[in-house]
């Protein structure tokens, strides 16, 4: 691995685990045995490293999903594949590392927000498709409702003035809010599968 790569994995777990404004270039340069010198190198700053890490966060992400997508035998276990990736991903981060990025790099923040709120939309939109295809989910539901509405359920799942994470399970919720809703848009053989996959 090249030294700009160890450098992003390095920052990018610190940022998730710790928040951005807590991390420090000298930090991660101590974490990975190198001198600051090497550090800024690679990145002429800890903005450049920020966007950097986030770049490469988001397409990760999204050959993550290609790979459920591909390795899914139907459209239900593509969305419980999902929710199991989502829930971990939760877990993992640390809430400060959004507070952060909204405060000190709004523009990119922004950006990134817009992206993922059209991809995720595109993504719903193609799921429900397939979903009715396969004869999971009710033919008679608006598509683009369903979708937006299955979107702002996961923002509101992020929202901690709705959900504290010191409060509520996050695994709790993320399943109540995604397996009530699926099961709302599923036909008879969708809900059955549904109810199948949980006994697992």
């Amino acid at each position: 691995m090249e030294i700009r790569e160890r450098i992003i994995e390095e920052a990018t777990r610190q940022f998730l685990q710790y928040g951005i404004r807590n991390v420090t270039m000298d930090g991660i340069a101590e974490a990975l045995g190198m001198s600051k010198r090497t550090v800024y190198e690679a990145f002429k700053d800890k903005s450049a490293l920020v966007h950097q890490c986030i770049e490469i966060l988001s397409q990760k992400h999204k050959c993550r999903n290609d790979e459920i997508c591909s390795a899914s035998q139907n459209v239900i276990e593509t969305i419980f594949l999902y929710m199991q990736e989502g829930i971990k991903a939760m877990n993992a981060i640390n809430p400060v590392f959004f507070r952060d990025m909204e405060k000190l790099y709004p523009k990119t923040w922004e950006n990134l927000r817009k992206n993922n709120e059209k991809e995720g939309f595109n993504l719903s939109v193609e799921l429900l498709q397939k979903g009715i295809k396969e004869g999971f989910f009710r033919s008679e539901i608006n598509i683009p409702i369903v979708a937006k509405l299955f979107l702002e359920q996961m923002n509101l799942l992020a929202d901690e003035k709705v959900f504290p994470r010191d409060e509520y399970n996050y695994t709790d919720v993320f399943q109540n809010l995604t397996i009530n809703f699926m099961r709302g848009i599923s036909t008879k053989n969708g809900i059955e599968l549904i109810d199948s996959m949980l006994v697992k």
